[in-house]
């Protein structure tokens, strides 16, 4: 798949790394859709 390979000691690492990123740009996106529409 990219650098390092699917497999390795660090794969459960970087897949938890981007899971995390991606649930906090969610939690971003929904909290300035909130706030837009809180602020409108």
């Amino acid at each position: 798949m990219g650098m390092g390979g699917a497999g390795g000691p660090g794969a459960e690492r970087r897949r938890r790394l981007v899971a995390a990123v991606i649930v906090l740009a969610m939690v971003l996106a929904a909290g300035a859709t909130v706030l837009s529409l809180v602020l409108d």
